[in-house]
């Protein structure tokens, strides 16, 4: 059960996620993109990882294949992602980015900085060394 305390915590930290979430949506619309956090996540791992099959992108992401596989459907049709079959076992395929996609990522990027940034601008660096660690013993 939480105490007062931590319900306030709680509080303050969906304040958060809803403000970003705003933010998120309103650089979408400005970029004329329907990319969801989700969709984002994909590519952010497709292009950290460089290929990927989709059973390996469900596990990282928590998603079930069927959603994973609607997702990258749909950003196949719109060329942010390609498919391709392995060359010694075609039962995989890897999924990997389209220079669409690169720059999509890149666009992304850039914004998510620039929000980040705006949202510890009132943190100094230690204020940010500590809220890193934190965040990393959380998860």
């Amino acid at each position: 059960m939480l105490n007062d305390h931590d319900k306030l915590l709680v509080d303050d930290l969906t304040k958060l996620l809803i403000r970003v979430r705003k933010n998120w949506q309103k650089a979408n619309e400005a970029a004329n993109n329907s990319l969801t956090p989700p969709k984002y996540l994909l590519l952010h791992l497709l292009n950290k990882n460089k290929k990927m099959t989709v059973s390996e992108l469900g596990k990282q992401i928590g998603l079930s294949s069927g959603a994973i596989t609607t997702a990258v459907n749909k950003m196949v049709n719109n060329e942010l992602i390609k498919r391709q079959r392995d060359l010694r076992d075609r039962r995989v395929t890897w999924l990997e980015l389209t220079e669409q996609g690169y720059q999509m990522v890149d666009e992304m990027a850039t914004f998510r900085e620039g929000l980040w940034a705006s949202l510890f601008n009132s943190l100094s660096n230690d204020e940010r060394d500590q809220f890193h660690y934190l965040l990393n013993k959380i998860l």
